[in-house]
């Protein structure tokens, strides 16, 4: 026993900061034996109760940390650290309202209490209130402006707002308060990734590398930085070795999978790809039926399933016809939004939006995701199956938009549809990009852009684009009136790869603008694609600019006129 042995004229105060002493050594057993001694002679001592919570909820055992927090309020301790250690355990209870109350209480008592500010606004980040959450990370880091925590999370907040440059400026701030924080230095490596600052990125994953050469995570973040600047070897040894750490990260697997997808080695990336199903956000939800493998066609129907992406189904939706062709009786479950365009496949027997309806037909059901179709398959890069075009858009539609079109000026120019915007990362161009294809005579530029806000009419070229498309229909008719338009151009110039797809899908020319680092499926190198054998292929630099891949896409387009 140490040398502050308990003695029975011991008092409670000394008793409590015996306990304190030890509690901030780490000491928390002799902790445990000062405070427990308290509450045997006084079982509803309020700070003895609190510092049991605590040592409760350092250990994890929140509900009674919870408890004891509220029976030490009961008995009279109103301060502001046993309300925001309430909030805390409630937190980790899944109790988010109960807690906010609490670190309202908390604050209440103790309007300066910094980090209550800072687990008050953790509390509306996890509620979806990110404004209200930013006001609250403020009030804690006007409070203690040195908080790496707030620092942290506000940091994190903003990241997740697309607030780039500013998160960045708290990790910073963070790690001039705790060098070398493994966590921070993550995020902050992430931040400059996500403005698109590779080369500073990939040189922090590195240093995390070199304090912990075993983060699978540094490793991976690492690949992908490095696979953003072109080099795709580099980007293999580094994500072969966080799959080597963490075997069974789907993560990892994945962004392997395509990067050898896009290296060419389709053999090594498809099964790595299928490793999507299993990442947080699934690429598609799974049917209660077998899974079909391969087997030759039986007694049994054969449910191809669509994916998240739009352009997914567009392009592998080819190969329905490919096994109906073989003997299949295929289905395919697909969006709402896509059935019609699917109904036009040649040779399936239905296509459904719902996986109720399989039960219509006693037959006994194998599905497969559409995108692991090419593994199945066993397609290579120069063995795709062809079947151009494979889908088509509405007759009656397309007879109204070749009026629609006819009644326009200029009718005997080329009509060339264009898209300038995407959804995703690098599938943006501004539109002044484009201003090339306005000067060339006899061509009309007809927008399929979907959604395009004030873009086009910030342009000094403006009054040539012809806007005929419903802009903000997302749904059905909209996708089946681009459709039935595309049919009627000579031409699709897009930077979004879905209507790329569907143009394709149609058997339309398409000349496709391709970020430096584009997706697999479009190979890491090369002017065409045995996906879509019209379509033509415009890559990026590694200047990352789009105006000179518009300004070859113009002059492709002079050549095309001048050998018409």
């Amino acid at each position: 026993m140490t040398g502050d042995t308990m003695t029975e004229h011991q008092t409670a105060a000394q008793l409590l900061q015996q306990g304190l002493f030890h509690h901030r050594q780490g000491q928390v057993a002799l902790a445990m034996e000062r405070y427990t001694e308290v509450l045997k002679n006084d079982p509803n001592n309020g700070e003895a109760l609190y510092y049991v919570a605590v040592v409760c909820c350092q250990e994890g055992q929140f509900k009674q940390g919870a408890d004891l927090a509220k029976k030490a309020i009961a008995n009279g301790l109103n301060t502001a650290k046993v309300h925001n250690l309430l909030g805390q355990a409630l937190d980790r209870l899944g109790e988010p309202l109960e807690a906010i109350k609490s670190f309202d209480k908390a604050i209440a008592v103790d309007p300066d209490m910094a980090e209550a500010h800072g687990n008050r606004a953790n509390i509306l980040v996890d509620a979806g209130l990110p404004e209200e959450a930013l006001k609250s990370f403020a009030r804690a880091l006007a409070l203690n402006p040195k908080s790496p925590t707030d620092l942290l999370n506000r940091g994190a907040l903003l990241q997740d707002l697309g607030r780039h440059d500013e998160a960045l400026a708290d990790y910073d701030e963070a790690l001039a308060v705790v060098p070398g924080a493994i966590n921070i230095m993550m995020n902050k490596a992430n931040a400059l990734s996500m403005l698109d600052r590779f080369e500073d990125a990939e040189a922090v994953y590195d240093a995390v590398i070199k304090a912990q050469p075993k983060n699978a995570l540094a490793y991976a973040h690492k690949g992908l930085a490095v696979k953003h600047q072109g080099r795709l070897a580099d980007a293999r040894a580094a994500l072969e070795k966080s799959l080597e750490l963490e075997p069974k990260d789907a993560a990892n697997a994945f962004a392997l999978g395509q990067l050898l997808m896009l290296m060419g080695d389709w053999r090594k990336g498809f099964p790595l790809f299928e490793s999507r199903a299993h990442l947080k956000l699934p690429a598609y939800t799974p049917l209660d039926y077998p899974q079909w493998n391969g087997e030759n066609p039986g007694d049994f129907r054969l449910v191809l399933v669509s994916e998240q992406g739009l352009g997914d189904t567009v392009q592998m939706a080819r190969y329905a016809s490919l096994l109906a062709g073989r003997g299949y009786p295929v289905w395919v479950l697909t969006r709402d939004v896509l059935a019609p365009l699917m109904r036009t496949l040649a040779g399936v027997e239905r296509v459904i939006t719902s996986a109720e309806e399989l039960k219509s037909d006693s037959r006994r059901v194998l599905w497969v995701p559409l995108m692991s179709l090419p593994r199945l398959l066993h397609l290579t890069p120069t063995a795709i199956a062809v079947q151009e075009p494979y889908l088509s858009a509405e007759p009656a539609r397309v007879a109204r938009w070749a009026d629609k079109l006819k009644g326009q000026e200029n009718e005997k120019a080329l009509k060339v549809g264009i898209v300038w915007q995407g959804s995703t990362a690098g599938s943006a161009a501004p539109l002044a990009a484009l201003a090339p294809l306005a000067t060339i005579e006899g061509v009309r530029l007809i927008s399929l852009q979907k959604q395009p806000g004030g873009t086009i009419a910030q342009v000094p070229f403006a009054t040539k684009i012809e806007r005929v498309l419903d802009e903000n229909d997302l749904g059905t008719e909209g996708l089946a009136e681009m459709a039935a338009a595309m049919a009627n151009l000579d031409l699709i110039i897009s930077i979004d790869s879905m209507p790329a797809h569907l143009a394709g899908a149609l058997g339309k020319p398409v000349f496709l603008a391709l970020p430096y680092v584009p997706d697999w499926r479009w190979l890491a190198e090369g002017d065409s694609t045995a996906w879509y054998p019209a379509m033509r292929l415009f890559r990026q630099a590694d200047d990352r600019h789009w105006e000179p891949v518009f300004a070859q896409i113009a002059a492709a387009l002079r050549q095309r006129m001048a050998a018409a």
